[in-house]
């Protein structure tokens, strides 16, 4: 049987001397919706889309219901009442608490829609609790329809409507839960390239700007080798614009493209004052779920430590001693000759070292390897190394 009886007891429910629900029956009830109060909002900042409540709403009214709210569990958090219309703090809290309950006791297996009596000691109000299929990592959701003592004819009646109405009312909650899903991991995502220290720009399949992490964004507002005009990436040098520019159109016309990955350029973008950017690129692969595709760029300024930032990725690799210092020096935007200089050994000695770390790392190239580098290259702290000079 679709629906199972409960009886929500005191035990459950806090007791509570005054107060009631508050029912609106005067004029359309759509001229309610304006006025939802959203409650909360989740701790990681996704906000309720007014579109849920609309939806909410109209299946409330549908029913017949005087009142609804929606609440959330969180298993690593407090449940609560994420919208709700025609209802007082008390009645939403009792619904959260039943919430809670229902959650806990069911883990992850969904319960069948039930009827909780009692919501209010003031008022005989019973509310017809529906859980919303569970989308795993997300927290569980509750469609709280609250009535008017419903006799038992009332309530077979409301309980052959919702059968009816909620397989498109729960369709819409998958979408919207995979909406939520979505959205965290775009803010997950973004929270960890902006920990980068490098900068790294996400470009359209048309070279706009998609996405600049706070690193790009800081080079791009000083004007330091590269600005954004227009939505897109320009190099401030103008003998730099036309390489860059070039550049950029050649990996989007790889982007989705087998083998060149290979082939991807390396540019020095000059700048007023301090050694030049070194900017890679890298073409986004060919996704079935997207028609766009796109390419990233890495912009590193090698006045950055890089070898306090590189050396984390060449013990990874197990690079010796000597290996990592050519390997930074080489990630500096140095040649292999001015490494060598550097490390006070011969030009073919510095390349005896060379290969052993193409060896190691499985690159063929240098622009390989300090690809392989950039693309590693993440800040022990959020601002320390963005603010060097």
């Amino acid at each position: 049987m679709l629906f199972r009886g409960a009886i929500a007891r005191a035990d459950i429910l806090a007791e509570r001397d005054g107060g009631s629900l508050r029912h609106s029956t005067q004029g359309r009830p759509t001229e309610r919706i304006a006025r939802i109060a959203f409650h909360d909002i989740h701790d990681d900042g996704l906000a309720i889309s007014d579109d849920v409540a609309l939806v909410t709403g109209h299946f409330a009214r549908t029913l017949g219901a005087d009142a609804w709210a929606l609440t959330s569990t969180h298993e690593q958090g407090a449940s609560r009442c994420l919208a709700a219309d025609g209802l007082d703090d008390d009645s939403c809290a009792a619904l959260v608490r039943i919430a809670d309950r229902i959650d806990t006791g069911f883990k992850h297996h969904a319960p069948a829609p039930l009827w909780c009596d009692r919501l209010s000691t003031a008022h005989p109000a019973s509310a017809l609790v529906i859980p919303v299929p569970r989308t795993p990592g997300q927290p569980g959701a509750f469609v709280n329809l609250v009535f008017r003592s419903p006799d038992d004819d009332a309530r077979g009646e409301i309980e052959t409507r919702c059968r009816h109405e909620w397989p498109s009312v729960s369709a819409y909650f998958r979408l919207w839960e995979a909406a939520r899903l979505a959205q965290r991991r775009t803010i997950g995502v973004e929270t960890g390239l902006n920990l980068v220290a490098i900068g790294i720009v996400l470009l359209s399949g048309d070279g706009h700007i998609v996405f600049a992490n706070d690193a790009a964004r800081q080079l791009m507002d000083r004007q330091d080798g590269i600005r954004e005009h227009r939505g897109q990436v320009q190099a401030t040098d103008r003998a730099d614009a036309a390489a860059l520019s070039t550049a950029i159109g050649y990996v989007l016309a790889q982007s989705g493209a087998d083998g060149g990955a290979d082939r991807l350029p390396l540019l020095m973008l000059h700048r007023e004052s301090g050694p030049p950017l070194v900017t890679s690129f890298a073409a986004l692969p060919h996704s079935d779920r997207s028609d766009d595709d796109g390419a990233l760029l890495f912009f590193v300024d090698p006045g950055l430590d890089i070898h306090q930032l590189a050396e984390p990725v060449c013990k990874l690799f197990r690079l010796s001693r000597v290996e990592t210092e050519l390997t930074c020096l080489l990630a500096s935007g140095q040649t292999l000759a001015a490494a060598a200089q550097a490390l006070h050994v011969k030009l073919g000695t510095a390349r005896g070292y060379l290969k052993q770390v193409f060896v190691k790392t499985g690159s063929n190239r240098q622009v390989d390897l300090v690809r392989l580098i950039f693309s590693n290259l993440i800040r022990a702290s959020t601002h320390d190394h963005l603010h060097r000079r």
